[in-house]
């Protein structure tokens, strides 16, 4: 939760909301972490789960990190049978859903 919370300040504006959301069904835990940041496209979302993907900001380099942090969430989930997928529309923001079994934690 503490990457996709990074990410979501990293890739907003200063002062933007960050919205999170719990729930449960009687087999899994549902987290989702949602902004009002830069927002992806199609394209970059099928990439940033992959390891050193950093989702281009132009000739700006004021987001720092290498590109692993989805990367190590996709993994963590996957070792506990849990899964994560996103939402995003450019210039509007992006929604991260995280689910994993309850018997994982």
């Amino acid at each position: 939760m503490q990457n996709l919370i990074d990410n979501d300040s990293k890739y907003s504006m200063p002062g933007s909301s960050i919205f999170i959301e719990s729930s449960n069904t009687s087999t899994d835990v549902i987290l989702k972490v949602r902004d009002q940041g830069i927002g992806m496209k199609r394209e970059q979302i099928k990439k940033i789960f992959e390891p050193f993907y950093r989702v281009p900001t132009g000739n700006l380099h004021d987001v720092k990190g290498f590109g692993i942090g989805l990367h190590y969430v996709y993994s963590i989930l996957k070792l506990m049978n849990g899964k994560i997928s996103v939402k995003s529309e450019l210039g509007l923001g992006s929604e991260f859903t995280v689910q994993f079994p309850k018997k994982a934690i």
